[in-house]
């Protein structure tokens, strides 16, 4: 069992073998206070599981953590765990209802989908279709097997060691690293933006954090995972493998409890009404048209699909949309026939 590993990745800090080498002291500081511990590091000795044992006890004490999620953490020398844990009246055994448990699962799979595309592109709103390449991230994460403490449902991601101890940089790492810390940051920034909007009254916390992989699809996940279950709260939080460290400072563990869901809902609705579409087509059928004089084109409002929803698109342009073209779509409106345009300038709604 890497302890130390363990340790090093945790902030503890080596600082010397004692008694002939028999145990390895290392320090960290809990609450402006400095702690030691003691790592045995004869393994054939006859004490050795028992010096093991009371070491684990102490950390699980001096972490708050479970002893048998702290074991977990120090086997899984090479795999990232995200942990979702979900509080409630139908959780609080350990089980979950099927139909709550098909809910859960599938926005555990959108929450970690949304860090995976904000690593590779950060958006306020990702579209139903998604990059290959966070695609095929899900083909290679496995969903873990559920830990003690209510429900606590587990994503896991293996990762190879890094062989540059001196090298850290994310931009280095594997998609698998760069997603779950994506989603440290992003459950942490979206925690905060949850509290200052509650106190503000505006939306802009969410907005100014997309750069940290908030985005409508991770409030949506989020506000799905208290609802399935009708959850007290949920603590969401991710362990990173000690064999390739963290150079970052990692956010604490997040919590979202039940009457964090409305803030949730309307900061991802606001978001999708907020995209702005670049050098695409959308198509849909025409609500409403607009024109002063056609020549100069106009503003027309077409029903689309956003991000796996219908949405209310604004297209306008004073130059683009030449009368022809802008005629052709009052013909398309009339007849209710969908209309295709460049999407330049359009804005859900």
């Amino acid at each position: 069992m890497d302890v130390a590993a363990y340790l090093r990745q945790g902030g503890w800090k080596f600082e010397r073998l004692i008694m002939r080498n028999a145990w390895a002291v290392y320090s960290r500081e809990f609450d402006g206070e400095t702690v030691e511990v003691e790592v045995p590091q004869l393994y054939d000795a006859s004490d050795y599981p028992r010096a093991l044992t009371m070491l684990l006890e102490d950390l699980a004490r001096l972490e708050d953590r479970h002893p048998d999620v702290l074991v977990r953490d120090i086997l899984s020398a090479s795999v990232d765990i995200v942990r979702l844990g979900i509080v409630g009246a139908a959780t609080r055994d350990g089980r979950i209802p099927i139909e709550a448990g098909r809910r859960s699962y599938a926005a555990a799979r959108d929450l970690f989908l949304a860090a995976a595309c904000s690593v590779l592109a950060p958006r306020a709103v990702f579209p139903k279709r998604k990059p290959l390449e966070a695609m095929q991230l899900l083909e290679r994460a496995r969903f873990g097997q559920p830990e003690l403490g209510s429900f606590v449902l587990t994503i896991e991601c293996t990762v190879g060691p890094t062989l540059d101890q001196g090298n850290l940089a994310a931009d280095d790492s594997p998609l698998e690293r760069r997603t779950c810390l994506r989603l440290a940051q992003a459950l942490d920034a979206t925690q905060s933006a949850v509290r200052e909007s509650a106190a503000s009254g505006a939306l802009n916390p969410f907005r100014m954090n997309v750069q940290r992989g908030v985005s409508s699809n991770l409030c949506d996940a989020i506000a799905e995972l208290l609802e399935a279950t009708n959850a007290e709260s949920l603590r969401a939080s991710v362990s990173f493998a000690h064999r390739r460290p963290v150079a970052a400072q990692l956010p604490r563990p997040a919590t979202f409890t039940a009457d964090t869901r409305v803030i949730l809902r309307e900061a991802a609705a606001r978001m999708r009404e907020d995209v702005v579409y670049g050098d695409s087509v959308v198509q849909g059928p025409v609500i409403s048209l607009d024109s002063e004089n056609a020549n100069s084109g106009g503003q027309m409002v077409l029903r689309v699909s956003v991000a796996g929803r219908r949405r209310n698109v604004h297209v306008h342009s004073a130059q683009k949309i030449m009368w022809r073209r802008f005629a052709l779509t009052c013909w398309a409106a009339r007849l209710g026939a969908p209309a295709s345009l460049p999407a330049r300038g359009a804005r859900g709604c």
